[in-house]
């Protein structure tokens, strides 16, 4: 394994590797620009920044484009989702040279060290094609919400987090790492592809990081590379119908592009059964939301209807 370089050297000798940060924005301007400062505050030396805009209302567009300093703004005229929003920004990151790109959501900070021990883990071997950071709950700032998960065999909805017990190994291997904070080596793009356009919202990343170690890649979790992440902000909080709908609609998607026959039916199962857990929860909680119902179950129709027109072609 090669020698990890620092900060410092790649100052002296020039030879940071450019970093692309892709950050999507879909009106919420103000959470855009914090993320924009945090990564400006970067200790790392040689990094761009993206904000793609997708598809803003022209209020909340024209707010962004008066506030947000030291970053390039792409927009779409339409919200294409995360996964293609996301795409616009690699695609152009790759066009300007990027090294390596970041991928961001607009209602996360990083931390000033974050973006050189993603890339120090990159560069520690070349067979590692995406690096992820541990990412903590912005109003809970030393509680961890996320730090990579490893997948119990193809049952996709059984998945097991890191022991996160100091001292830290500086890199673990894992299955997945969350589109929210994302570090994609340029070569992994060119050889895997981007996000699937299948999915609009949930689920994109973890369909590129199967395909990422189906090509034989590694995925680590960096765990001295630290992010704060306010969960489901863009969806309408935890509990939004939005995120209901994408949620089912995407997991039935995915379940059937990565498993057949009896797995396709088991993991199904289990995410239905997680699902009503999580709805029973809810109404002994807050009492019967109609709306929300609607929205899970219109994601199941999709999801099932996306699944029978990509059987027939």
């Amino acid at each position: 394994m090669s020698t990890v370089a620092s900060a410092s050297s790649y100052r002296a000798t020039g030879e940071a590797p450019t970093v692309w940060t892709v950050v999507t924005n879909w009106n919420r301007p103000e959470d855009t620009v914090r993320c924009v400062e945090s990564v400006k505050g970067s200790a790392y030396p040689n990094v761009r920044v993206l904000v793609v805009d997708n598809g803003s209302e022209l209020g909340n567009y024209d707010e962004l484009r008066r506030t947000v300093v030291g970053a390039e703004v792409l927009r779409s005229e339409t919200n294409l989702g995360f996964g293609m929003g996301s795409n616009l920004g690699i695609r152009h990151a790759l066009e300007m040279g990027a090294r390596y790109v970041l991928l961001l959501n607009n209602d996360t900070t990083i931390d000033a060290g974050m973006i050189r021990a993603l890339v120090d883990a990159m560069r520690s071997h070349p067979s590692i094609g995406v690096a992820g950071p541990i990412i903590y709950y912005s109003h809970e700032p030393e509680t961890v919400w996320f730090a990579g998960y490893r997948m119990k065999g193809k049952l996709y909805v059984v998945r097991r987090g890191l022991h996160l017990k100091r001292p830290f190994k500086g890199i673990e291997d894992v299955d997945f790492v969350s589109g929210c904070g994302m570090l994609l080596r340029r070569e992994t793009i060119e050889d895997v592809g981007m996000f699937s356009p299948e999915y609009f919202m949930y689920y994109e990343d973890l369909d590129l990081c199967l395909r990422v170690k189906k090509a034989g890649w590694r995925i680590v979790c960096a765990t001295g590379a630290s992010m704060w992440h306010t969960v489901s902000a863009s969806s309408g909080g935890s509990e939004s119908p939005m995120k209901e709908y994408h949620q089912v609609r995407s997991s039935l998607i995915f379940y059937r592009r990565h498993t057949h026959g009896v797995m396709f039916f088991v993991n199904v199962g289990l995410r239905l059964l997680r699902a009503g857990y999580g709805s029973l929860a809810y109404v002994l909680r807050k009492g019967w939301n109609s709306h929300l119902a609607r929205r899970y179950f219109q994601g199941i129709r999709e999801g099932v209807r996306e699944n029978s027109v990509r059987a027939q072609n």
